[in-house]
């Protein structure tokens, strides 16, 4: 009996742990919080110019910059392809405008697009720094 009560002692915290990982936020959770806190507005369209960059958030979100205009962007699923070391040709409508639901990044189609500035392009940067659990 002593023996069963070690073995239950030793196995709970391992339940709880692997319980606490299955319920807990994810990153992308963070940033849907985030554009619904911050009333993001959904755009249609984006005007780019004729260089600009991205950073990855998370595989479904990225921050694309053009100049002093930043875009959250979301893609309409995992997009595994931004760390994948073959590059994905970007699909465009239009060469200075990107497109929700129609143009890609590295083959990933856009969903939905919102307008941020400069301090909640940074702040969503943080975001996807955050550990996961």
């Amino acid at each position: 009996m002593g023996s069963m009560k070690r073995l239950i002692a030793m196995l709970v915290p391992g339940v709880l742990v692997g319980c606490a990982v299955q319920t807990g936020l994810t990153v992308d959770d963070a940033v849907v919080d985030y554009i619904a806190v911050s009333e993001l507005q959904t755009l249609r369209t984006a005007r780019m110019r004729h260089q600009w960059s991205y950073k990855q958030v998370t595989e479904r979100y990225v921050i694309v910059s053009a100049r002093d205009d930043h875009y959250l962007v979301e893609f309409r699923r995992r997009c595994r392809e931004l760390s994948d070391r073959h590059v994905t040709p970007d699909l465009r409508h239009e060469r200075n405008v990107l497109r929700s639901g129609i143009d890609t990044i590295r083959g990933c189609r856009i969903d939905r697009m919102f307008a941020i500035d400069k301090a909640q392009a940074q702040e969503l940067e943080q975001i996807g720094k955050a550990p996961t659990y």
